[in-house]
Formats: C-alpha cells, sequence, structure tokens
C-alpha cells in the first residue's frame, strides 16, 4: 500500500479518507481558508499545505479530491511536478477526463459513497468501508493494481469499467436521481402548498438527496448531459 500519500481538497471525502488510512504518511492542499484550522485540530496530517506552490515531497500517491472543474488543472500540475507519483481523482463522472489527454500516471477512481456533507468537521473514518469503488481501466496495468491496494486498504471493494460504462451506468444509478430530486424540489417551492408539514417519509427520502452541493452537482449534471438527455427520453415515453 502507497505509505506517503498527498490528498488534494480536504473537504469531506478527502477528510474522511486521511481519517481511515493506517500507516502512512499524509499530507494535504486545501486552499480553503474556513478548513484550515479544523485540519489543524484533527492532527491527521504530516503537512498542510495552503498553497499549491508550496507542496513538496515525494509521493506514492495523490489523490485529487477537488469540484470537478478543478481536477483536470490539478492532474496536469501534479502529474509534471511528481511524474513518479501515481494520481487519481474521486470525480463523479468521468466525460471531462475521457475528452482530456491524461498522463500515463493517472488512473480515474470513483468511490460510491457520497454525502450532501462537504466539510471535514462532517468527516466519517469508515465512509469507504464495505462501498464499491469504480476504477477506470488503464493501459498500464501495475498502476491499476497499486490504486486496487490503495483501496482495499480502507476496506472498500473495487470494480474496473471504461470511461464511457461508468457515466452510463452512473447517470442511471446517481445522477438522474439526484437531478430529479433537485428539480422535484423546486417544483413544489413554486407550489402553494406546504410540503415539509403534509409529506411523509417517502417525499422526504425524495427530497435528501437535493440537500447536496447544488453548484457540485451542476457540474457533474452538464458533464454527463448526454446519458442524462438520454434517460429523460426514455422516461418521457414510458410516461406517456
Amino acid at each position: 500500500m502507497s505509505r506517503e500519500i498527498l490528498i488534494v481538497g480536504s473537504g469531506f471525502m478527502g477528510t474522511s479518507m486521511a481519517r481511515a488510512l493506517k500507516n502512512c504518511d499524509i499530507s494535504c492542499l486545501e486552499t480553503h481558508q474556513a478548513y484550515l484550522a479544523t485540519l489543524e485540530n484533527l492532527s491527521i496530517y504530516k503537512n498542510i499545505f495552503s498553497d499549491v506552490s508550496d507542496v513538496e515531497g515525494k509521493f506514492d500517491l495523490i489523490i485529487v479530491c477537488t469540484r470537478q472543474k478543478d481536477v483536470l488543472e490539478h492532474i496536469s500540475y501534479f502529474s509534471t511536478k511528481f511524474p513518479e507519483s501515481l494520481i487519481t481523482d474521486i470525480s463523479s463522472s468521468k466525460n471531462f477526463l475521457q475528452e482530456a489527454d491524461l498522463p500515463s500516471n493517472f488512473v480515474s477512481s470513483h468511490p460510491i459513497c457520497g454525502s450532501h456533507k462537504v466539510g471535514p468537521e462532517d468527516a466519517e473514518p469508515d465512509l469507504f468501508k464495505g462501498k464499491e469503488v469504480i476504477i477506470i481501466d488503464s493501459a498500464h496495468h501495475e498502476n491499476l493494481v497499486k490504486l486496487e491496494s490503495f483501496w482495499s486498504s480502507l476496506e472498500a471493494k473495487t470494480t474496473i469499467m471504461n470511461f464511457s460504462e461508468h457515466d452510463k451506468n452512473y447517470a442511471l444509478l446517481s445522477h438522474f436521481p439526484h437531478l430529479f430530486s433537485f428539480i422535484y424540489r423546486e417544483i413544489l417551492d413554486e407550489e402553494d402548498i406546504d410540503y415539509k408539514k403534509f409529506s411523509g417519509d417517502s417525499l422526504k427520502e425524495i427530497l435528501r438527496l437535493s440537500e447536496s452541493n447544488k453548484h457540485l452537482w451542476s457540474e457533474i449534471f452538464l458533464d454527463n448531459k448526454d446519458n442524462l438527455e438520454y434517460i429523460k427520453e426514455k422516461l418521457k415515453k414510458k410516461l406517456l
């Protein structure tokens, strides 16, 4: 398993990962000023960098846990600065990566264990335990094996898919349900009905997904729009 690890973006997911790792030297890059005091108090990091230009060291694995809009920039920067490091991300959709010129030391991941929580203060050390992690197939078999070993160390299960298979599957399993929840809440807000008072648990469960970070999910919806459009058209035919 990787011993020297850099986590880029230590919000809910990144910090949960750091808290779960054992027998590793972990550093993080976190530019969100509101998170830095919390991370210092947690005492889980060997180094905390607040500026990308300050990151130094030798890392076996670099995990990009930022918003999707920033992922490619980080992959490009860190693959150049640390060419011997294996780099992965945790993005929920992969179309933007499929269309990019990716470095040979990058292999993409997607842990299926997100939450509406966003900050390090809510991190859960058992978040990945027993969960599925999708690893995107790579021509570099050695890197795939290393990444599978890393996720196994967090007691996660791994499955390998290609980019297109991943985005089609998770449009159905995750992205469209979230999109529906956001839209349905908007519809309810526009109507003259106190749905918070009169609804039962079933509606609350549907709307729970809309408590997620809307800006983050907007990036996912836009990136996987073709698969979402396909589901929308199929749903229209089923409803008519």
